[in-house]
């Protein structure tokens, strides 16, 4: 089941708190991307998806134009190659039916530019982020990579 959340939700930020942990030992938010995400979260809906009452996933999406945008998609590392991201997405893309694109952001050395490859989404865009650092490193910026996927009507 797949359910709307308002960003205050207790579940929603428990939950990406918990799935980000791991991201955190490979890449770590600027401050300026801390301070710029507070600012904007009102411009984006978040869903949860649920199994036997369980949140196992979490996106936020935003509806610019014709593109559907992904961002923050997570998925409880117990409900991995499920399914779980690629019904998620399916479901989403449904509630925006004005939407011909989806585009999704993920940096690079985290490894899911495979995954959202094997979602059918392709590579569009590759550069050295201002948002994001890795963790291991005196300040080496992270690389960000935009995927796009047509999305068929």
């Amino acid at each position: 089941m797949i359910e709307r959340l308002p960003s205050t939700d207790p579940s929603l930020i428990a939950f990406s708190k918990t799935v980000f942990a791991e991201l955190r030992s490979i890449y770590r938010p600027t401050m300026l991307a801390q301070q710029n995400k507070m600012a904007s979260t009102g411009d984006w809906t978040y869903f949860g998806y649920y199994l036997e009452q369980r949140l196992v996933a979490v996106v936020s999406v935003k509806l610019s134009g014709d593109t559907l945008h992904l961002s923050a998609l997570a998925v409880s590392s117990t409900s991995r190659r499920k399914g779980v991201a690629r019904h998620l997405i399916s479901e989403v893309q449904q509630m925006f039916p004005h939407a011909n694109q989806i585009s999704v952001w993920c940096v690079e050395q985290t490894g899911n530019v495979n995954v959202f490859e094997s979602l059918g989404f392709k590579v569009v865009e590759r550069i050295e982020s201002d948002d994001f650092e890795l963790t291991n490193t005196s300040g080496e910026k992270a690389i960000e990579v935009r995927l796009e996927r047509k999305l068929v009507k």
